[in-house]
């Protein structure tokens, strides 16, 4: 088991506001189960001067008194406090406290005018103080109603702030990477392409053990603890459930345009936008678009599901328990096993993106990130990073059993003219090709690495170890 991972980045912001001399409204948000909890904890741990509250669903009174108990142990004085949120609110921020409310959304369920009180709170005393209030909350939908949105109460406390509002989403495959260390590259990347960078998902892996054995356990059986996991989570934060079960079905079938979305859902196309927009609001879906192409005026995104294990499970899992108990021991093997590497190859695909940056920068300046490219007429290329200069390097990465044969090259070859790119200075672009690949390259291949400045070979050694030194 691994404790707390990286957050970094998060950590510091917290930590900034905390030790501002005036007062600060931080509002922290995401998915169930990316460590929400303890970030707030980790920035606290060597404090005396903040109080932490885990909120709970119960009764408004039951709320306050367990707040106040929390409270109490840090600042002794709040008992004498009439118990009401906005006096209790008050006494605490003339102390100057650092106050944490976890999952915030659950005390708004029992007193709807919270976030007006605090949002009062706010302007008659706290402002005035040198107070932090944290506001966490899984519930995405309801802290952008209480918090996030413009017409938010808590709104324009909240944006004043630029280190104020936190969203907490996946680990990064470093930091993911010490959950199973232990691990090959090619084993990193399979098990990170199946349980994607959910820190409590990431927890449920066993480096001990096989892939095989992790996701059979875990996802598999139907006592397994990330069993239910993408259905619980939907239950939790939408409704019309069936709805969004089916788009995302269609989604891991393989339909990423608008309109073939809808037809595998059964959903009419002038009503698809919206649930797409909803499970993009909840990081479980994102449009992608060309590298080379403005996202505001472009008509050619594409949607795919951004999280691994929501991926994994509307492929292999959902609707298919009862045949996977029919197969018994020799399940993963003959239903998931063959099929892998290619589910495996758009993890793949996006680390060998960020490689680039690494392999590639002393020698480049890139002026887009990394990403891929595609057209209308069927043409596409994995990893496309245009540069400040002439160059435009293309790319393809395979994850394939077998190792990447010259037909690779003379496809990526063909397909690079297509890209509308041009150097700012004018002229055609000079081309520098990048094979990726997970089980080498043929002799072929090499032999045409030897003789030419513009062709890089990198395995799936390299990526990773590019991204982890």
């Amino acid at each position: 088991m691994t404790g707390f991972v990286n957050r970094k980045r998060e950590l510091k912001r917290l930590e900034k506001l905390y030790e501002s001399d005036t007062a600060a409204l931080a509002v922290v948000w995401g998915r169930r189960r990316m460590g929400k909890t303890t970030l707030a904890i980790e920035s606290i741990r060597d404090r005396n001067d903040a109080v932490y509250y885990q909120a709970t669903r119960g009764t408004a009174d039951q709320q306050i008194s367990s707040f106040i108990n929390d409270a109490a142990e840090v600042y002794p004085g709040i008992t004498r406090i009439r118990e009401e949120w906005e006096p209790l609110f008050e006494f605490l921020a003339e102390q100057d406290a650092v106050i944490i409310v976890d999952e915030f959304p659950y005390l708004v369920e029992q007193t709807d005018a919270l976030p007006s009180i605090l949002q009062r709170v706010w302007d008659h005393t706290a402002e005035k103080t040198a107070t932090t209030f944290v506001l966490t909350g899984s519930a995405i939908g309801m802290m952008h109603e209480y918090a996030l949105e413009g017409t938010a109460p808590l709104y324009g406390r909240v944006a004043k702030n630029p280190n104020g509002e936190i969203e907490v989403g996946p680990l990064h495959f470093e930091a993911a990477m010490s959950f199973f260390a232990d691990y090959s590259p090619v084993e990193q990347v399979m098990t990170y392409g199946v349980f994607g960078g959910t820190p409590e998902y990431l927890r449920a892996v066993e480096d001990h053990e096989t892939l095989e054995e992790n996701v059979t356990r875990t996802l598999l059986r139907r006592d397994g603890g990330l069993h239910e996991e993408p259905e619980n989570v939907l239950h939790r934060e939408l409704d019309e459930v069936d709805r969004y079960f089916a788009i995302l079905k269609s989604l891991a079938e393989g339909n990423r345009v608008k309109n073939e979305v809808a037809q595998g859902a059964g959903i009419s196309n002038s009503s698809v936008g919206y649930y797409l927009n909803r499970l993009n609001d909840l990081r479980i879906i994102e449009r992608d678009y060309p590298v080379t192409v403005d996202p505001d005026r472009s008509r050619k995104g594409r949607y795919t599901i951004t999280d691994p294990l929501f991926r994994f499970w509307f492929r292999f899992v959902y609707g298919r328990t009862a045949r996977y108990e029919v197969y018994g021991e020799d399940a993963y093997i003959d239903l998931i096993d063959p099929e892998l590497p290619d589910f495996v190859s758009g993890t793949f695909e996006q680390l060998c993106q960020r490689a680039v940056l690494y392999a590639f920068g002393d020698e480049y300046r890139f002026v887009e990130e990394p990403g891929n490219w595609w057209d209308g007429s069927g043409s596409e290329i994995d990893i496309v990073a245009p540069t400040n200069g002439a160059t435009l390097l293309v790319g393809e990465a395979k994850f394939q059993q077998d190792a990447v044969g010259y037909d690779v090259l003379s496809r990526l070859e063909s397909e690079a003219p297509k890209v509308d790119w041009h150097p700012d200075s004018g002229g055609d672009p000079e081309y520098t090709y990048a094979l990726f690949s997970r089980s080498g390259f043929s002799s072929a291949v090499k032999e045409a690495e030897s003789e030419r400045d513009d062709l890089h070979l990198l395995t799936v050694n390299d990526v990773v170890g590019l991204i982890t030194e």
